[in-house]
């Protein structure tokens, strides 16, 4: 049963009246709701509630992002809902930065605390839910810190798994050994970098402009794993702009790998004097053809990069929301 039905994901996916009422650990089973559903006022609320805790643009987005980019459409596992990534293994992957996680996650915890104290007609947020409502509070602060209005579509109905749902062994195969989005990759990774972003990318369905807005907005939010410069072609993080793209598509910069570091590149002006640094991923768009027009598009309409932006983002924060799609 577990080699015919391990590529059908969840077993929240299954469907007919012959569905085993076994609940193996491998089917990565969540609790079922069993409360009332916030609101779009209780989530305006809760998004106040998170941006007054003292938690950064940064460290919302970075975690919301660790939570949700585990997803793989090839099997339907990973994804935000059960909130694994405050469990093993994914709470002590190096590329989650599991300090800052215990951090945001402890924020987030005070205010599904105090949300779920006061709130009326059996109501209740999952913290599933919260790190997703946190990282769309995020994107909206970052685009009106940057000139653009937006509203990050939000879907309530995650729900917390335990220790005891979640096979660590097996969730352990979804640490990713290089994430492009965050530009991150590890020692032991192999192939091109530009070749596992175009692959991760791959597995959370995103199409061409979908990874170019979420690689560029990630750059600009302060994304990468470990506060990491390269590719941050911005003098203000934390603000959703296009100055990625801009910056990136400045002729008046030179690129050149760098002579002190392995894998990275070094842009400097007519003077010689250093602007940014840059990864082959950051890079791939400026020298892909498809990427570059894409990139091009962007760096000319905030408004329609602000756009994407969200509508990239929310793809990826649903991924794994089965229950949207019946």
């Amino acid at each position: 049963f577990k080699l015919t039905h391990r590529d059908m994901g969840p077993r929240a996916r299954y469907l007919g009246s012959e569905v085993p009422t076994d609940v193996f650990a491998w089917q990565d089973p969540l609790p079922a709701v069993d409360h009332g559903l916030v609101t779009s006022t209780d989530v305006t609320a809760l998004e106040k509630d998170i941006l007054a805790s003292g938690l950064t643009v940064p460290e919302l987005v970075r975690v919301a992002w660790a939570s949700a980019s585990t997803y793989r459409g090839t099997d339907m596992r990973g994804g935000a809902n059960g909130a694994r990534v405050r469990l093993a293994p994914q709470k002590d992957w190096e590329v989650n930065n599991p300090a800052e996680v215990n951090k945001v996650l402890a924020a987030l915890t005070q205010v599904q605390e105090r949300f779920n104290a006061s709130a009326k007609g059996g109501k209740k947020v999952s913290l599933a839910d919260l790190v997703v409502i946190g990282g769309n509070a995020a994107v909206e602060k970052a685009a009106k810190d940057g000139g653009q209005t937006v509203d990050v579509p939000f879907r309530p109905g995650r729900t917390d798994a335990s220790q005891e749902q979640t096979d660590a062994t097996s969730f352990d195969h979804l640490r990713p050994r290089a994430d492009g989005f965050r530009n991150y990759r590890t020692a032991d990774a192999t192939g091109r970098a530009s070749d596992d972003l175009v692959a991760r990318a791959a597995l959370l369905g995103l199409t061409v402009p979908e990874m170019t807005a979420l690689v560029g907005g990630l750059r600009t939010l302060d994304a990468n794993v470990g506060g990491a410069r390269e590719g941050v072609f911005t003098s203000r993080p934390g603000v959703l702009s296009t100055d990625f793209y801009t910056n990136l598509l400045d002729l008046s910069t030179s690129w050149a790998p760098s002579t002190t570091a392995p894998g990275r590149f070094e842009g400097k002006d007519a003077a010689g004097a250093s602007r940014w640094t840059a990864t082959e991923v950051d890079l791939m768009f400026g020298s892909n053809a498809e990427l570059r027009a894409v990139a091009e598009v962007y760096a000319y309409d905030p408004t329609r990069f602000a756009k994407d932006f969200v509508g990239a983002w929310t793809k990826v924060m649903e991924a794994d929301r089965f229950d949207l799609r019946r």
